[in-house]
């Protein structure tokens, strides 16, 4: 390990403060909430005293180490920053003051960022419920023990990981921003073509199709899953047709467009792809063929995914939320979809093609970031940063 190290406790280098104060019935108190695996600290509303339910909370001091009873054990740690100073929260959450020739508060706070810390704080976590009441009580956080070294080594840690840390966000923001200016391209080449473009009764352009299926007791049929907010197919297990009993089923080929018809309503439509060939969907799986001559499945797809698109499949898809509120399929055969020329389709899928294949590799790219900081925080409490 580089510098020194020395096996101790927390509480070796921390000590709990009371900023308990009472409340006045008139006065308005900012009240913070915490985040879990380490995402920390949040502003989470405005109360007048009349209307918090206990008589007492818990001011707030820069720098001070910070956590949640309840939740320590799903990673509810951080410290106070300057814009929280004088913030409030309720006496769920202690608050420690760190002593600064001893110890760095953000070297304390990374080290219970960590999902191992998260694991071995658990076993000292006592409550009726793992999930309401599993409360890491003060004396179990003071007595934690730790591996520490000297404060040089410890402030040079965090300057490492809070380079990284920063580099790892600005690449975040780019692509987030890059993804929100293709996501408007799309959205701007999409209005352009429906603005002149002819609007025909979906029975007319992608009308339903129904495949249905003759059991046979051994055989295997794949099913095919929408997932909601227009992000794609999934492959489910195959079942046997023992197994599938007397539940309707129906075969699914590439490029149906394909409705969740209790989840339409939020994004639950997608096109089949090439792997997706052949699976199989419950009667709930509305598959549409668009007619070749008029109308290409992922153009209608990006409409009906579009803010105007899912306006109208809300409409036709009365009843409350979840699976009461499903897609009239005649609603659906009445509806007016945009079709612009074959050529003007055909450009803009790919357009869109183009653009998936961008996000994609952002989102790959954010995953490979994401699962970077769990390596270096481990790496650094190793002593090998």
């Amino acid at each position: 390990m580089k510098g020194n190290w020395k096996q101790t406790t927390v509480g070796d280098f921390v000590e709990q403060v009371n900023n308990t104060i009472s409340l006045i019935p008139t006065e308005t108190y900012t009240l913070l909430g915490m985040s879990l695996e380490g995402r920390g600290l949040f502003v989470r509303e405005q109360k007048k005293g009349s209307e918090i339910g206990s008589k007492t909370l818990n001011k707030l001091q820069s720098g001070n180490f910070i956590y949640s009873r309840l939740f320590a054990w799903k990673g509810a740690f951080d410290f106070v920053k300057d814009e929280f100073e004088g913030f409030f929260v309720s006496d769920e959450y202690p608050t420690f003051k760190v002593d600064d020739k001893k110890a760095d508060v953000q070297f304390l706070h990374y080290y219970f960022n960590q999902a191992k810390t998260w694991k071995a704080v658990e076993q000292f976590c006592i409550g009726v419920t793992k999930a309401s009441r599993n409360r890491f009580k003060e004396k179990f956080f003071l007595d934690f023990p730790i591996n520490l070294p000297d404060l040089q080594t410890q402030k040079q840690i965090v300057s490492k990981i809070e380079t990284i840390r920063n580099k790892r966000n600005k690449i975040f923001d780019l692509t987030t921003q890059q993804t929100k200016d293709i996501n408007n391209l799309l959205f701007s080449k999409y209005t352009d073509l429906i603005e002149n473009s002819e609007w025909l009764p979906m029975k007319d352009v992608a009308p339903i199709v129904r495949r249905p299926v003759v059991l046979k007791d051994e055989a295997l049929y794949p099913e095919l899953g929408i997932r909601c907010f227009g992000k794609g197919t999934f492959h489910k297990p195959a079942l046997t047709g023992t197994e599938v009993a007397t539940k309707k089923i129906f075969q699914i080929k590439t490029g149906d467009l394909v409705f969740s018809n209790v989840f339409a309503w939020e994004g639950g439509i997608a096109v089949a792809k090439e792997d997706d060939n052949d699976r199989y969907g419950s009667h709930r799986f509305i598959s549409c063929i668009a007619d070749e001559e008029k109308a290409i499945a992922e153009f209608l797809c990006y409409h009906f995914l579009s803010q105007k698109g899912l306006e109208e499949i809300n409409a036709c898809s009365p009843g409350g939320a979840g699976r009461n509120k499903t897609l009239g399929l005649d609603k659906l055969m009445k509806l007016s979809v945009p079709v612009p020329s074959l050529e003007q389709q055909r450009e803009f899928v790919e357009l869109l093609e183009k653009t998936n294949g961008i996000k994609e590799h952002h989102k790959q790219t954010e995953q490979e970031l994401t699962e970077l900081m769990p390596s270096l925080l481990d790496k650094a409490f190793k002593g090998e940063l």
